[in-house]
């Protein structure tokens, strides 16, 4: 193993430690990483109303802005869209 490799190595391992810290330290001040897309029953939750309602919302998403992906059956939620969406709503 040259020299370079070994420094490599080091760099490597060096990171490797920084990113678990930094990701520790997150977690203990309440940080979770969020999934891109929601669910209804995920989406219900955040917003704090039953499934039903969201369901509805999702199908008057064309007159009420709510931000909704349709795939077939499935009914996705953008999370950044989602609350956007919220913080829209709150601010008027």
């Amino acid at each position: 193993m040259s020299i370079e490799d070994i420094i490599r190595q080091i760099i490597r391992e060096e990171n490797e430690k920084h990113l678990e810290d930094i990701r520790r330290l997150l977690e203990s001040h309440g940080y979770h990483e969020v999934p891109r897309f929601l669910t209804v029953p995920e989406a219900a939750k955040i917003l704090r109303i039953g499934r039903t309602a969201t369901y509805e919302l999702c199908r008057q998403s064309e007159h009420n802005g709510f931000p909704c992906i349709r795939e077939g059956h499935k009914i996705r939620i953008p999370y950044n869209a989602l609350m956007n969406w919220i913080n829209q709503k709150t601010s008027q």
